[in-house]
């Protein structure tokens, strides 16, 4: 079973979608990876804010959700067991938790509250009962949570008891965050495709794909236990980055000089003049520093007090420095 399978009976598995999760898995692997590399100064800082890089890990928790919603329906197909549907999303939920509590004493400023586990439990539970609903009602819901962020919501939203609904307008400081909404979405449309598949079957060649050679069964094998495989990769991953940044120079290495050129570059391009920039990103990175922040700015690791600073420091050198009409 894998933390997207949501298996709830003893129905036979497609390899192929096993596969599927494995593929997912290898992606977030590497994804993750990239944020640990960067993290040690074994890659650059502007590789975490590349929109591509971000649209990367949105592609993977996509994958990784609506692929929860097919395998509950798949999984389903004889009949929901109770029981046990309860104890796998109580399982999922314990990771969950324990995620938190890990998070929380590592990165204290950025601790993981409601990521993608904590998604596919609550998202998972809700989807449960819709598991017989008409199809057509499945594709409203489906619709209305994808829609519902859009629309501007009262301030109450924003407050961290309902923040992980994801109806406000505040995005939290947090290493991962995949709120209830629009997410939710993601996993009926999952259900949906599940129904889909159970009407008219898979293409033939992905219904007849069996695993060969070491790539192939691997894969399948990371799919079928890819719950135990994400809560142990990444402290794995963090250790042998660590130990590589003791044995090489990290050539990234995080600095206030680094961020100051980054700013620059960043304000050029929207269209400053060089000189401003210089200025202004000059000032931000001298303040910053003499506010005791500089290290925080440097790694893109601010606490929510830091942000505020930063924020004071920033305005205050736009004020004494306004950008050219």
């Amino acid at each position: 079973m894998s933390v997207a399978d949501g298996s709830l009976t003893k129905a036979p598995r497609w390899p192929a979608i096993d596969a599927a999760r494995g593929v997912a898995l290898v992606a977030m692997f590497t994804f993750h990876l990239g944020w640990d590399l960067t993290a040690f100064g074994l890659a650059p800082q502007t590789l975490v804010t590349d929109p591509r890089f971000m649209g990367y890990g949105h592609v993977i928790a996509v994958s990784f959700i609506g692929l929860a919603g097919l395998g509950l329906t798949l999984a389903a197909r004889r009949g929901i067991d109770w029981p046990r549907a309860l104890r796998r999303i109580g399982k999922i939920a314990l990771a969950a938790a324990g995620v938190t509590v890990a998070t929380w004493f590592a990165f204290p400023d950025a601790y993981i509250f409601f990521g993608i586990l904590h998604l596919i439990a609550v998202a998972g539970l809700l989807s449960l009962p819709l598991l017989r609903a008409p199809t057509w009602l499945v594709a409203v819901i489906a619709v209305a949570a994808l829609a519902l962020p859009l629309v501007d919501a009262p301030a109450i939203f924003n407050s961290d008891a309902l923040l992980w609904l994801g109806l406000g307008s505040k995005i939290p400081l947090t290493n991962d965050w995949r709120p209830l909404l629009p997410w939710f979405g993601v996993m009926l449309i999952g259900v949906l495709a599940g129904r889909a598949v159970l009407a008219r079957g898979l293409p033939a060649a992905v219904d007849a794909w069996r695993p060969r050679g070491v790539a192939g069964r691997a894969l399948v094998l990371g799919g079928q236990h890819s719950l135990l495989l994400y809560l142990v990769h990444q402290p794995i991953f963090l250790a042998l980055v660590f130990i590589a940044s003791t044995i090489v120079q990290p050539p990234f290495a995080a600095s206030i000089d680094t961020f100051r050129l980054e700013c620059e570059k960043q304000c050029m391009t929207s269209g400053g003049l060089a000189g401003l920039c210089t200025r202004a990103c000059g000032c931000i990175a001298t303040d910053a520093q003499a506010k005791g922040i500089g290290g925080a700015v440097a790694q893109n690791r601010l606490s929510t007090e830091q942000r505020k600073t930063f924020d004071d420091i920033t305005k205050a050198c736009i004020r004494r420095d306004p950008p050219a009409p």
